[in-house]
This record gives C-alpha cells, sequence and structure tokens, in this order.
C-alpha cells in the first residue's frame, strides 16, 4: 500500500485523500460535494479508511467517518476497516470505529470471518478482549464453517481456547471438513509445553475429558 494519495489514480480521489490526510474539512467537504468518494479504494483495492489506519493517521481516519466512509467496505481480500483495527497494536483504533457504530462481528466480505479471527491470526490480546466486550460472538461461522474456536486452536493460542470454552463456545461444532476444534489443538509433545500454557493445555484435555469427549486425533 503506498504511503500517500498519489495511490488512488483517480485525480478527484487522491485530490480528496490529500485534504482528508491534510486535516482540511472544508475543502475535503467541498470535493464531496462535487462527486469525491468516501469510500475511494486505491490501485490495489483498499479503501480510504483502511488506508488511513494502515498510515495510522487517526485524524484522517476521524474525518473519513465523519464524512461518511464505511467501514464494512471490504478490500481486494474482504478486510474491512474492522478487521484491519483488530490486528493493531492496541485497541485505539478498534475503539474508533466501534464508537462509530461499526459492529463487532463485522463480516470479510470475502470468506465471511469476523475481526476476532484475524485479532486471533495477529496475536493480539488486547483487540481480542475489547471485541468480546463489544459483544463479539463465538458461535459464528466463516465460509468454510470455521469458528473462532477453531481459529484459536489453529494459532495454538491455548488461553483464547480455554477462554472460549468457559464462555460456552461449542466444542463440537465442525468445520466443512468434518473436523472440531480440538484436531487442530497442539499436537506435538506436551513435555514441550511449559508454564501457564501447559496448564492451559491439560486444562483444555481434562475439560474435554469431564464431558466424554475423545480428543480428535489427525
Amino acid at each position: 500500500m503506498g504511503s500517500d494519495a498519489r495511490t488512488f489514480d483517480n485525480p478527484a480521489h487522491a485530490q480528496f485523500a490529500q485534504a482528508v490526510r491534510a486535516g482540511d474539512e472544508p475543502l475535503a467537504r467541498e470535493l464531496l460535494a462535487a462527486g469525491a468518494n468516501p469510500n475511494a479504494t486505491d490501485a490495489s483495492g483498499t479503501p480510504l479508511l483502511n488506508w488511513a489506519i494502515a498510515q495510522d493517521d487517526r485524524r484522517a481516519a476521524r474525518l473519513l467517518l465523519a464524512l461518511g466512509a464505511d467501514p464494512a467496505r471490504g478490500d481486494a481480500k474482504g478486510r474491512t476497516a474492522v478487521h484491519v483495527a483488530a490486528m493493531a497494536r492496541s485497541t485505539d483504533w478498534l475503539d474508533l470505529l466501534l464508537e462509530a457504530g461499526a459492529g463487532a462481528d463485522q463480516p470479510n466480505t470475502v470468506n465471511g470471518q469476523t475481526p476476532l479471527f484475524d485479532a486471533l491470526r495477529a496475536r493480539q490480546p488486547d483487540n481480542i478482549d475489547r471485541l468480546l466486550e463489544a459483544g463479539a460472538r463465538l458461535d459464528v461461522r466463516d465460509r468454510s464453517d470455521t469458528t473462532p474456536l477453531h481459529q484459536a486452536a489453529l494459532v495454538n493460542d491455548l488461553p483464547s481456547v480455554r477462554r472460549f470454552l468457559e464462555a460456552g463456545a461449542n466444542p463440537r461444532a465442525a468445520d466443512d471438513t468434518g473436523a472440531t476444534f480440538d484436531a487442530y489443538l497442539f499436537d506435538g509433545d506436551p513435555g514441550m509445553l511449559s508454564g501457564p500454557v501447559k496448564r492451559d493445555f491439560d486444562w483444555i484435555r481434562a475439560w474435554l475429558a469431564e464431558r466424554g469427549i475423545a480428543p480428535a486425533t489427525r
């Protein structure tokens, strides 16, 4: 992704992006009235709002939201502004978007995954917390029937696996291959685990055993 408005091929969009980045609201509104699109995308298909977040430009993002930018607009990979925010290193971006009315379960426009999937992949526990506080659901499925519990297991985020189970995530939910989350859970030598991670692993295995659920094998 480019670092400035030149990544927007349409001159009108580039001028609008420059005004937004400069914080020139009067000019941005004038250009908007003349037909500029707050949801314009750059050459790679990235919407202006995602572009502002990627550049950590809060002033530009706030102005875009005020001018009608849609946080549900996906980029070429389907990631909305909320998905990009879920991968950030702080909750500030999620706070901004959620306070602006964006949904915690906004689906990726290509694969249907919610921002929680991206927060898990990016290993951002604070963003996981923030999304759950905002009502992110654990029973959602993407277009491959993968759930957040599957995703937590896929990235070996054992604390999140435990947390999701404690919160009521369905351990018997199967993806489109027929696999439940435990098929993706850490399958190496448990002796290699240590500290809290080992305790979470042991807790998960005991939790399954207490419910008569035999751990899946690959």
